[in-house]
């Protein structure tokens, strides 16, 4: 595996002073400790699929992991997804069969069992930033229309932000449970996010050897001289590769693109550019 890099948020510092003084450092520490073997778990499975997670961010309440993802698949997408979750949930049911054989541990395991569980159960649930959006956005992409795929990915976002305020406006009539009111600015702000940077990179990168080792299929469209690169934009999937047929005045043919061409015009040209 290539060597993990680590940097910290200014908030992660905010937030461990905030469990300092309310005397949870220990539960800070585990939680901290089990977010960062999820994204390790994130960054081996990236490696075996052929790409490159090693930046990882402490962020507060979890931590993120980035890289090369040059040209992955939504099959490889969904793998490296799934891996983190994954990870903690086997090294929680690893330390409660630990109790079977040595019970005299379980006060010392107790809690990072509890946060391996916690966080394999949260981080599957199906809305952006989590890994459980993720899936389901590249679940979705195989079979419709990138643009309908994150429209649905988005609605179910919706639905579970006001199912977690609801959640905490109940709370407040017992003792009130701020975490829930987190997760519902989480989840909101999953559906703020364009994702526009995953969109771009599939797009520039979408001929790589890495891209075509699973094979992608070409779409054909047809467009009018005027067409513009940001009505380009709105046409194109990143699934997959298009070649582009140019009509001129009186529906004469005067240009073919191929995909070579399309992906240069989608990097070096500007949104208000004609793509001819």
């Amino acid at each position: 595996m290539g060597k993990l890099r680590f940097k910290i948020h200014p908030l992660f510092y905010i937030i461990g002073i905030y469990f300092v003084f309310t005397g949870k450092v220990f539960s800070f520490l585990v939680y901290t400790l089990c977010a960062l073997i999820h994204e390790i778990g994130h960054s081996v499975c990236a490696q075996k699929c052929g790409y490159k997670l090693v930046n990882v961010t402490l962020m507060p309440f979890g931590a993120v992991v980035t890289g090369d993802i040059s040209g992955m698949s939504y099959k490889d997408e969904v793998k490296v997804a799934l891996s983190g979750p994954l990870v903690n949930f086997a090294i929680s049911v690893c330390l409660v069969a630990l109790w079977w054989v040595f019970p005299e541990v379980y006060p010392y395991t107790e809690l990072a069992a509890g946060a391996g569980f916690a966080l394999c159960l949260i981080n599957l649930l199906p809305a952006f930033p989590l890994d459980g959006g993720r899936i389901l956005l590249c679940s979705l992409s195989a079979f419709l229309k990138r643009r309908t795929a994150v429209f649905i990915c988005k609605a179910v976002g919706i639905v579970l932000c006001a199912a977690f305020t609801a959640l905490y406006v109940f709370s407040l009539f017992t003792e009130g449970n701020p975490s829930l009111l987190f997760f519902a600015i989480f989840m909101l702000l999953g559906v703020m996010d364009n994702g526009k940077e995953n969109r771009f990179i599939r797009l520039y990168h979408s001929i790589s050897d890495k891209s075509l080792k699973n094979g992608k299929k070409i779409r054909s469209i047809a467009v009018s001289e005027d067409f513009t690169v940001k009505k380009l934009y709105k046409k194109i999937d990143g699934g997959y590769l298009y070649r582009i047929y140019v009509y001129g005045e009186g529906g004469m043919l005067k240009r073919i693109l191929e995909p070579h061409d399309v992906v240069d015009i989608l990097q070096y040209k500007m949104l208000n550019d004609k793509i001819v």
